[in-house]
């Protein structure tokens, strides 16, 4: 594997937590060469702009055995860093730690100005969270400030009340829109880098229904109007899940919202009118 050495990256003099050392890998991947570090995963990180990774492992000093890998990738946004973040956050809410952050047991991940961050237990033994979030106050502590203004601007138009937090998802691109929503391999609703789109879930407190939101913003209103002509007339060729949970679409100026919900619910009418008042405000 080639390694393409970076001596302007500003993250290769952070230093670690006690009792942990370098070892001898550390790399540099851009753009162009994603997929050699990122083979079959690439494609969701060069959606949201990626610009460069820098990879480094540590070991334990007192116990070889155990290892950290720290991946820090530099987006080429604030609001695509918290992307890709968004687009897979598993875990509990560290403190110290970036804008926005999630702990598991095996892995710390978090994002802070154009960095997005990943710390790795590399061998899963479930024993190193307290070390990973050491990592990542080290690393956060060292990296440009992040603000909580640098969210994507789109989501200021999804309700809070009812909306399950760590289900909001920022995105570009059809490949992020497969893992939320499988509307076909088609790009019907003509997503890509010049297109911001966010997905939530909701559920109200007094039902078990899960209501899936889709609110994508077009550069421009006709834009909008085509992807909107395009999904209405394919709805009845829609993979079964998709075309049966689709409960609701419409469009308002540059803006298309599509509302996915397992059963029928006044709360999607509901959710759909405040979504589209908040629109045109």
């Amino acid at each position: 594997m080639e390694r393409h050495k970076s001596i302007h990256d500003p993250v290769k003099s952070l230093p670690a937590p006690p009792g942990w050392t370098a070892n001898e890998y550390e790399a540099v991947f851009r753009s162009d060469n994603l997929y050699e570090y990122l083979d079959g995963g690439a494609e969701r990180y060069l959606g949201y702009g990626i610009q460069e990774l820098f990879v480094r492992e540590y070991a334990l000093q007192s116990d070889k055995e155990a290892s950290v890998r720290v991946e820090i990738y530099r987006m080429d946004t604030p609001a695509n860093a918290f992307g890709i973040f968004s687009s897979d956050r598993a875990g509990n809410r560290p403190g110290e730690i970036g804008v926005d952050a999630a702990l598991g047991d095996y892995l710390l991940q978090f994002w802070q100005d154009r960095y997005f961050v990943r710390v790795q237990d590399s061998e899963l033994t479930g024993g190193l969270r307290e070390s990973l979030a050491g990592f990542g106050r080290l690393i956060s502590a060292g990296l440009p400030a992040g603000k909580t203004e640098d969210r994507p601007a789109i989501l200021g138009f999804l309700p809070q009340k009812n909306q399950v937090g760590s289900s909001v998802c920022y995105f570009h691109t059809q490949n992020s829109l497969n893992s939320l929503v499988y509307l076909g391999e088609e790009n019907l609703l003509g997503l890509g880098p010049e297109i911001q789109a966010v997905s939530a879930e909701y559920q109200p407190a007094e039902s078990k229904v899960i209501i899936r939101v889709l609110l994508i913003e077009y550069p421009a209103e006709s834009d909008c109007r085509e992807s909107l002509e395009r999904l209405s007339a394919a709805r009845p060729g829609l993979p079964e899940r998709a075309r049966k949970e689709l409960a609701r679409l419409s469009s308002s100026n540059r803006y298309l919202l599509a509302l996915f919900s397992s059963a029928e619910t006044g709360w999607t009418v509901k959710l759909e009118a405040e979504i589209r008042n908040n629109l045109t405000r």
